[in-house]
């Protein structure tokens, strides 16, 4: 399993949590990250995911998606490669995996 996670800098990398408000409610948040749904119930993406990114985030951006488990990052990843953003990863095992190493997680306040 890849632990890139560990290595990622909270405060200054450009961090997407592309998961659902349940879950955000569920697990938390990581500190700083930008919160953009990229799937709704159902399994369809979300219409506004690409605008989101693109009003927040250059294309030259290094982003650093997260997900539950990992496996919508990996969907998510390819989907901004193909829309023009060239330095696109993941957290590796998702939240789940995050968390497991460590890593602190901020209650979602929702709006």
């Amino acid at each position: 399993m890849n632990f890139q996670a560990v290595n990622l800098n909270i405060a200054n990398d450009k961090i997407v949590d592309i998961r659902l408000p349940s879950e955000w409610i569920e697990t938390g948040i990581l500190p700083n990250s930008k919160l953009i749904t990229y799937e709704m119930i159902g399994g369809k993406i979300n219409p506004m995911f690409l605008t989101l990114v693109e009003k927040n985030f250059a294309k030259n951006d290094k982003i650093v998606l997260i997900c539950q488990t990992g496996s919508r990052t990996k969907r998510a990843m390819q989907f901004l490669k193909n829309n023009g953003f060239s330095d696109v990863s993941d957290i590796s095992g998702g939240v789940y995996n995050y968390q497991r190493l460590g890593a602190k997680f901020v209650p979602y306040q929702p709006d």
